[in-house]
């Protein structure tokens, strides 16, 4: 379902306009270099200023190419042009229209995708290889024998590291410069979908022969998953699925081929005018997430969405995607009435303009989860904004094989109370609000099969399914906060923080695992933390911002400062009632009010 252009519109008013300058204009002779370009948003910095108007306004300086330019038709948002202008040009420009305009980089955006060999162990020092190449075949096959194509697989030595997909015959020649067969550290195997994934550690590897590595087969779990039951999702009742909330995954599009996604029909493409697009996920971000969400269940085995009856709406960002398609996608979201949204992708510096959505996203009763980032690294943005809960990754031990890559994660992990970890990707830090399972975790894959799947974004898309059934279910949100506002928001948020179980330091694990039972009034146990939670947040935000300005710098682009922090929730006490099922009919009505107050008595034996 694309979005309606009584909306919104995107124009190509002044698309593709070369710079006035011609490189071949230039002077015989002058070899300067020429001036370095990126791609920038461009703003009024009021309302009352049309698309077209900033177009012409931005023709009048020159040296600008427009790209697009998107332009709403209601007045609570600025139209905003993306452009392509040297970067001391638009230092100038900035300068030169201040008050007027708001000028800042359209930052690319990176997937929080599924974390690999090298936030386990670091990719070699870099050093010059000296001394003859090592040539290595490597062959992946099943336990039957059967090649496994398209596994990556990655090679780290002392000094250099190498990657690269299988083949058809589920082979791949790899190269490594200076090293010999005893210094390879370890490998790596990582199946696109059916097996589970292999690590060795100092691997026997003969330069002369097929390296042959075997892999085990993925079998579907009977029961829920362990993320599910970390999350206490298996002591709600049955009724609760989410019935009659909205939920937008911003990701990389899904695969509705697969055969438990197929009710899926609704989504737009935020950069092709395709109506369909939206429905592949060419890089198999998305259609994980998906399924945890919104996967049809089955009784064969556990692996399903939490929220199933809620309605997916998908924005499929593109594979270089910038903040300026970010806000397309939230501005569908705000079209279309979205309850929830999940967020798969982020960048490390903040965007005004983006925030700007949001906090119109939050005004309108919109929640925002996001993940926190694969990169080891600061709370990326927009998780990182306090109007965004952010949602870092936490695995749980043998809930894997002993040689699969999850195993060099928890090896090289933060250890937490009740056998759970913070694997070493997970970005951390004060903004951090929840942590949820995103090791090791079974999911669906596209084009119609399951793979094991690590990441931020799959921890976001247990937390966004959770607010699915608290907003669908939870009798705040029938009653004082039904309304589509930010006290809304701001409830969800402190009702999912506040019955969260603390299990480490909150720079790890924001304010802990969430408890899907206790966030809709079930009583369940509270787990011992492992550290105190008594922590000096002002000094963590400190060193959060100093790493900021070490590891990026000022930019005369964009001086001021984006806020960080974690999600703002309201300071109302809990409520303890029962839980607000929807009446299909009075006699169901009356049996789901009866379960749910066995429930909250602890007598009920079956949800």
């Amino acid at each position: 379902m694309a979005a309606s252009s009584d909306d919104a519109r995107s124009t190509a008013s002044g698309d593709r306009r070369k710079s006035a300058r011609d490189a071949r204009s230039a002077p015989a002779g002058d070899r300067r270099k020429p001036a370095r370009t990126s791609q920038y948003m461009i703003a009024p910095a009021g309302l009352g200023v049309s698309g077209q108007a900033l177009a012409e306004r931005l023709n009048q300086f020159g040296n600008i190419e427009i790209l697009r330019t998107r332009d709403r038709r209601d007045t609570t948002a600025p139209p905003i042009a993306v452009v392509r202008i040297a970067d001391d040009a638009a230092t100038a420009l900035r300068r030169s229209a201040a008050g007027s305009l708001i000028i800042e980089p359209d930052l690319h955006l990176r997937a929080a995708s599924f974390a690999g060999a090298s936030s386990v162990l670091p990719t070699a020092a870099m050093m010059t290889a000296f001394g003859p190449d090592l040539k290595v075949t490597i062959r992946i096959v099943s336990e039957a024998g059967t090649p496994v194509e398209q596994t990556a697989v990655r090679l780290i030595g002392e000094q250099v590291s190498v990657q690269g997909l299988t083949d058809s015959d589920g082979r791949i020649d790899l190269t490594l410069q200076g090293e010999q067969p005893d210094t390879v550290a370890a490998i790596f195997v990582n199946p696109h979908s059916g097996f589970w994934g292999l690590w060795q550690h100092r691997p026997h590897l003969e330069a002369d022969a097929v390296n042959i590595f075997t892999l085990k087969p993925l079998s579907l779990p009977e029961a829920l998953g362990w993320g599910g039951a970390a999350m206490q999702l298996d002591r709600i009742p049955k009724q609760c699925r989410g019935a009659g909330i909205r939920i937008a995954l911003i990701d990389s599009g899904i695969a509705t081929s697969h055969k438990r996604l197929t009710r899926i029909d609704h989504g737009i493409d935020i950069r092709s005018a395709d109506a369909k697009s939206w429905s592949k996920d060419a890089i198999g971000h998305g259609t994980p997430c998906a399924g945890l969400i919104s996967a049809a269940p089955q009784t064969a085995h556990g692996v399903r969405g939490y929220a199933p009856d809620s309605e997916l709406h998908i924005c499929r960002l593109p594979s270089d995607a910038y903040c300026s398609d970010l806000i397309v996608a939230l501005d569908y979201c705000l079209q279309n009435a979205i309850d929830v949204a999940c967020l798969g992708f982020g960048c490390e510096r903040g965007s005004a303009l983006v925030e700007q959505r949001i906090a119109e996203a939050k005004q309108h009763g919109m929640s925002l989860i996001a993940a926190a980032g694969n990169s080891a690294g600061a709370v990326l943005f927009p998780a990182c904004s306090p109007n965004v809960m952010a949602v870092g990754a936490v695995g749980q031990a043998g809930s894997f094989p002993e040689d699969s890559p999850q195993a060099a994660q928890a090896a090289a992990a933060i250890a937490l109370a009740g056998g759970f970890f913070v694997p070493p990707f997970s970005c951390r830090g004060p903004e951090l609000d929840l942590c949820a399972p995103g090791v090791a975790i079974t999911a669906c894959q596209s084009p119609d099969s399951y793979a094991v799947c690590d990441g931020t974004s799959l921890a976001a898309a247990h937390v966004t399914a959770l607010a699915a059934l608290v907003l669908a279910d939870h009798s705040d949100f029938k009653g004082s906060f039904a309304a589509r506002d930010l006290q809304r928001v701001e409830r969800l948020f402190q009702i999912l923080k506040d019955t969260a179980q603390p299990i480490g330091h909150p720079w790890q694990t924001g304010a802990g695992l969430p408890d899907a039972a206790r966030a809709l009034g079930i009583w369940s146990e509270q787990r011992a933390t492992l550290a105190p939670l008594s922590v000096g947040l002002r000094q963590m935000r400190n060193a959060i911002r100093q790493l900021d300005e070490i590891q990026f710098g000022a930019s005369d682009v964009m001086p001021f400062e984006l806020p960080r922090g974690p999600a703002k929730v309201s300071s109302l006490p809990l409520s303890s009632g029962p839980l607000a099922f929807q009446a299909d009919g009075g006699g169901k009505a009356c049996i789901h009010e009866l379960k749910a107050a066995m429930a909250l008595a602890g007598l009920a034996t079956e949800r």
